[in-house]
């Protein structure tokens, strides 16, 4: 009588953990990563101290850049790093969040897993959960303009309030929006994905508060001659790609020269060749010229004689960043050059700042793009600045996209908490018990707030939840730097919408398919034959 059960085969060495070991071990190592990133969470969070390979250290308290540096060997656990990546890349904060939402998650469903209750029912009841969380945060979330100064700033502010640069919030907060309504400005379509646009220079040096916004490119490209002018007024800019240097024969030859006369003949003949370059510039009134291929060392003398500054070997990306902000258009062959080629900028300066050098080009026809030159007494300031910026810029973008915005401080955790508990009464089965375990995991992020504050969490607890009475109350939450519980909309402690929603979608797919495993096979540890 024949079988028809599988044998499974695994090579000796094999590792093979199932069921509820399995489980159980996936989420110790998450709870293990989310431990490492927790106390760095809200305006009270505490920095980490990173140390590489090579013993560089790096200080932050950013969870994005935390979890980066991280060596995991769980899977489980690199994809709760992926699952921080994602949230950066679609909203830009919040990463920290996101991974204390879905490790508190997994560790309600092991609870409910060890009351013998079955996966199945427990990922269905968050899938309901994670659907009516995303209803909910549709219905409570407020619409604002994109005019609105005030509640824009407070989103801004809210942002930097965990980070290293708080001190100067007020003051970045004014920048970072003035920046991205520059280039919402400027270009089409979704700002959020025109982020890239606005470029950080981090200058060394003077204080945070010393930065400063210009309206212009900026190319990491040093002048080709020292003579040439480091300040060019309205610049009339050639756009090329040609080498500007004599041009070598493809063959090898020999050139016999009988007299005195024919060498100066022939070293004329070079000179008029590159004379004849300068002559279609100097016609045509340019003072800059931008090249992405080479310029010789003699032309460039020859250039700066003639009072006109060059850079040259631009990547394909910078030629179309200053082709796009001075309106110019780039010439493979100078004998079509035209006045209606140029591009065109106020104001073309050649800068070092810190340890590189700039071409700076501002009061351009069309800048795309924006500059924040950030300055700073401290690598490690210009570092962790740029970084809340990232994330400051990206959080704007993110509402002038979506035009929705809900109250931070945890007031919504806890309002979405509270309807999701009334919502679990309407749903039989064991799928109720997960609702409740969803409700519960939400309130991970308002207590860990509260916690890092040093402040009671069960007396917060009890008085937020208590607070939370009528619908008007949605907006009550922690503000930890004052320690007080109150309307936080009203404060403008102001987060996306679209931020929540993305937390909550990405831990709960994250969690149902950790809890969909059932069993790690390992062949790491296998020896060949």
């Amino acid at each position: 009588m024949s079988s028809n059960v599988p044998i499974i085969i695994l090579r000796e060495g094999t590792e093979d953990i199932k069921k509820r070991e399995a489980r159980t071990q996936n989420i110790n190592a998450m709870m293990a990563i989310t431990e490492t990133v927790r106390s760095t969470m809200g305006p009270k969070g505490m920095d980490k101290m990173l140390v590489d390979s090579v013993g560089d250290i790096t200080i932050t308290n950013d969870g994005a850049e935390i979890l980066d540096k991280l060596d995991i060997e769980n899977v489980a656990a690199n994809m709760m790093v992926n699952l921080a990546k994602s949230v950066d890349k679609e909203v830009g904060d919040g990463t920290t969040s996101a991974v204390i939402f879905c490790a508190q998650l997994l560790q309600n469903a092991l609870e409910l897993i060890e009351q013998e209750i079955h996966p199945k029912p427990i990922t269905n009841g968050f899938k309901l959960a994670s659907n009516k969380t995303i209803q909910i945060i549709d219905e409570i979330s407020k619409k604002i303009s994109e005019d609105n100064e005030e509640l824009l700033k407070g989103a801004a502010i809210t942002s930097m309030n965990s980070k290293d640069i708080a001190a100067v919030k007020e003051y970045f907060a004014e920048l970072a929006l003035k920046a991205v309504r520059h280039v919402a400005e400027k270009n089409e379509g979704p700002i959020f994905d025109k982020v890239s646009n606005i470029k950080v220079i981090k200058a060394p040096g003077k204080s945070l508060k010393d930065s400063e916004l210009i309206s212009g490119i900026y190319i990491e490209k040093e002048k080709v001659n020292s003579n040439m002018p480091d300040v060019i007024s309205n610049a009339k800019i050639a756009i090329i790609r040609k080498k500007l240097e004599i041009v070598k024969s493809e063959y090898d030859s020999n050139i016999m020269i009988k007299s005195p006369e024919k060498i100066q003949q022939f070293l004329d003949q070079e000179k008029n060749m590159l004379k004849g370059y300068l002559k279609y510039f100097t016609d045509l009134g340019v003072t800059m010229i931008v090249n992405n291929q080479d310029i010789s060392d003699k032309f460039g003398a020859m250039l700066s004689k003639e009072g006109i500054a060059a850079i040259k070997s631009l990547s394909d990306d910078d030629i179309k960043s200053v082709i796009n902000a001075t309106g110019g258009t780039q010439i493979d062959d100078l004998k079509d050059l035209r006045e209606e080629h140029l591009g065109f900028a106020e104001k073309v300066k050649f800068e070092k700042i810190g340890d590189d050098d700039y071409t700076i080009f501002s009061g351009c026809k069309n800048p795309k793009t924006v500059a924040i030159l950030l300055k700073g007494g401290l690598e490690k300031i210009l570092n962790t600045a740029e970084i809340a910026l990232h994330d400051v810029v990206s959080v704007l973008a993110k509402i002038i996209d979506t035009k929705t915005i809900v109250a931070g401080g945890g007031a919504t955790y806890i309002e979405v908490a509270k309807r999701l508990r009334t919502y679990a009464n309407e749903i039989s089965g064991k799928e109720q018990l997960a609702i409740q375990a969803f409700a519960n995991a939400l309130e991970e992020i308002p207590r860990t707030l509260i916690a890092n504050a040093g402040l009671d969490v069960i007396e917060n607890m009890t008085e937020l939840r208590a607070a939370h009475k009528t619908p008007e109350d949605k907006w009550i939450g922690i503000d930890t730097i004052e320690n007080k519980i109150g309307n936080n909309m009203e404060k403008g402690i102001i987060e996306p919408a679209e931020l929540i929603k993305h937390i909550v979608k990405a831990g709960g797919e994250l969690a149902n398919l950790i809890l969909r495993v059932d069993r790690i096979i390992n062949a790491k540890a296998a020896e060949r034959d």
